[in-house]
């Protein structure tokens, strides 16, 4: 089972790089410009979806349940 932290996605959330995405990469959770992404990379989420959802400013709690709502989605 793999689980999406809240630190990464605070990471998303931060990071500067061009279009970057939190993906899933030979079973580790990274955050990445979304044109580095190989093709055994699994897009999780992109920042734009991440803003659109919970704001520019992500707060500790949302990014917990953020987070969680990635690890379910990802292990069913």
């Amino acid at each position: 089972m793999v689980t999406v932290t809240a630190n990464e996605v605070r990471v998303l959330a931060r990071s500067r790089a061009v279009d970057p995405v939190l993906a899933l990469v030979d079973d580790e959770i990274v955050v990445i410009p979304a044109a580095e992404l190989a093709g055994n990379g699994r897009v999780l989420c992109t920042q734009q979806t991440l803003v659109r959802e919970l704001g520019a400013e992500v707060s500790d709690i949302e990014a917990e349940l953020f987070a969680g709502r990635l690890t379910n989605l990802l292990n069913d």
